[in-house]
């Protein structure tokens, strides 16, 4: 009796397997050759699938519903119209909604690029030209700008942005989804609006009592940060190090150096003012510009940020490592950060690694 049992178990979860994997993998809801179909905004996964099931593109709607939150698609679920071509089964119509759809492209905005790349960017995908981008941004490493963009609402992360200049790391770096047919100023809205939901009212708080919660014997009440001056760190922080644990290192260097009165000597804010360095080096000549942003000739952060910031540089300005450093620079072969107490102990390790 219980082998019987077992059997009748066994054949009904065999059964079981092959209805849900031939309905997922192989079932195929009607013969033509490619289907269309549209995700409504605001619609739930639990409406689209009676929605899919009417229109039959798909002929299990609890199984599709199952299907879509057990990949994890029903998460991230973007309107638009999508297209599936045969065999049309319930695992490719779920695939195609992890993808752009039609009526959608892909851009991605790389961590560390500044608005030349992404001027650049837009243009080679014909989005928009440079000196578009540029209108609608404002100029890299330039006082006096009047960027264009038109933000079709207040945005809480540029309330303290300067007018006067542009909106460098102020654009989210990530991939997203965006329509063909979208103008170049909504497509730079959507990313400015995807940087103003990464800060949420924990980050504002953290920020707002900053150097009171991270230096409070040495601040003693006297500094204070804004979004602006972080967003500002943290575009040194990614073109200076790499690694989290470095950022956060240096983050705490920096802010040391801020209250001391001693200035950042960033190579990286130096290129960033004339673009497209050949070499890690500065020259002479370029350490001595009068451009804002020369953190070698002027003390302090720069009059805004020096490229697009990842949230793992703008945690490290926020929440620093503490240290006893007060120079560091990194190696040209490997990119390993040395550390320093003593500008003699720098000079040293100038000598020993990049010499």
């Amino acid at each position: 009796m219980k082998k019987l049992i077992f059997f009748i178990l066994l054949f009904c979860i065999g059964i079981g397997y092959w209805y849900v994997h031939s309905e997922i993998y192989s079932a195929v809801s009607q013969e033509r050759d490619k289907i269309t179909f549209e995700v409504k905004q605001g619609e739930t996964v639990a409406i689209l699938a009676n929605r899919l099931d009417e229109e039959q593109v798909i002929r299990n709607p609890w199984l599709f519903r199952k299907y879509i939150q057990w990949k994890g698609v029903d998460k991230d679920i973007r309107f638009g119209v999508f297209e599936v071509t045969k065999p049309i089964t319930l695992a490719r119509v779920v695939e195609s909604l992890s993808k752009p759809g039609v009526t959608e492209r892909t851009i991605t905005i790389i961590p560390g690029w500044d608005l030349r790349d992404i001027a650049e960017y837009m243009e080679k995908e014909g989005i928009g030209t440079k000196d578009e981008v540029y209108t609608l941004l404002g100029q890299p490493a330039k006082q006096g700008t009047s960027p264009k963009v038109s933000l079709d609402a207040p945005l809480k992360v540029v309330a303290n942005k300067p007018a006067d200049i542009s909106f460098e790391g102020y654009i989210r770096p990530d991939t997203f989804r965006v329509y063909k047919d979208a103008s170049l100023n909504d497509v730079l809205v959507r990313l400015i609006k995807e940087r103003d939901k990464e800060f949420t009212p924990e980050l504002y708080q953290d920020i707002e009592n900053f150097f009171d919660r991270v230096y409070p014997d040495i601040a003693k009440g006297k500094y204070s940060l804004s979004v602006h001056e972080l967003l500002t760190m943290a575009s040194i922080l990614e073109r200076e190090v790499r690694s989290p644990k470095d950022k956060a290192m240096v983050a705490d260097l920096f802010w040391r150096r801020y209250m001391a009165w001693i200035g950042f000597n960033a190579d990286s804010t130096v290129h960033y003012i004339f673009g497209s360095p050949t070499s890690v080096f500065t020259t002479n000549e370029e350490r001595a510009s009068t451009n804002p942003w020369n953190t070698y000739k002027y003390w302090g952060l720069p009059p805004g940020p020096i490229a697009t910031p990842s949230m793992a540089s703008i945690k490290a300005a926020l929440y620093p490592e503490k240290n006893e450093y007060y120079y560091f620079l990194t190696t040209l072969d490997t990119g390993e950060v040395k550390y320093a107490k003593t500008l003699e102990e720098h000079n040293q390790n100038v000598q020993k690694y990049l010499r």
